[in-house]
């Protein structure tokens, strides 16, 4: 077994491709049809059926009317966005969380209700100290492209984004461009 089995097919396909241009090996591989084709994106927003992200991205909340800014993260198991005053409940027999959604930046609140889907136990940056997360399911949309997806609710007030996007939205409907941001839509239009 490869020490690298535990990689996705096209990470290791990835990987091969750098590890290959890395030696300087003049010979093109045997088989090109397995490698990655390399594309110019230029002003083009979409590779394929793929949807192009920058490192931030504006992202929308539909159903809570709101449009935050947040980093794309392909480290993240799961979407996070920054909430205070959370507090579990029973309803009907089904637990409960009743949260506020927070943006520091445009000093806005968005209350909310909404069944607990889990509960997650993600270890604090820095540190061996674990913390409890409630995760619900919301619709969250970036480019005009809506995902119904876990999201876990945390303090993120000191980050510079109230939302990171993880694996759980971008996974099989996008690829990230870390040397651009914003393609989908402005910060300046965050409300």
């Amino acid at each position: 077994m490869s020490r690298l089995s535990h990689l996705p097919p096209f990470r290791r396909t990835l990987l091969a491709a750098a590890l290959t241009a890395l030696a300087g090996l003049a010979a093109a591989p045997a088989n090109t049809e397995s490698l990655p084709e390399v594309l110019v994106l230029e002003d083009r927003l979409e590779v394929g059926e793929y949807l192009v992200l920058g490192e931030a991205e504006l992202v929308a909340f539909p159903t809570l009317g709101t449009n935050w800014r947040g980093r794309i993260d392909t480290g993240a198991t799961t979407t996070s966005v920054h909430a205070i005053n959370i507090e579990e409940f029973e309803r009907d027999g089904q637990d409960w969380v009743r949260f506020t959604l927070r943006n520091e930046l445009l000093d806005t609140e968005v209350p909310h209700e909404a069944p607990i889907a889990r509960i997650v136990q993600i270890r604090k940056r820095g540190t061996e100290d674990m913390q409890r997360r409630p995760v619900i399911e919301m619709t969250v949309s970036i480019g005009g492209v809506p995902r119904k997806i876990e999201v876990n609710l945390t303090d993120r007030s000191n980050f510079e984004f109230p939302v990171l996007i993880g694996r759980n939205y971008l996974d099989g409907i996008a690829v990230v461009d870390v040397s651009r941001a914003y393609l989908h839509g402005a910060a300046e239009n965050e409300q």
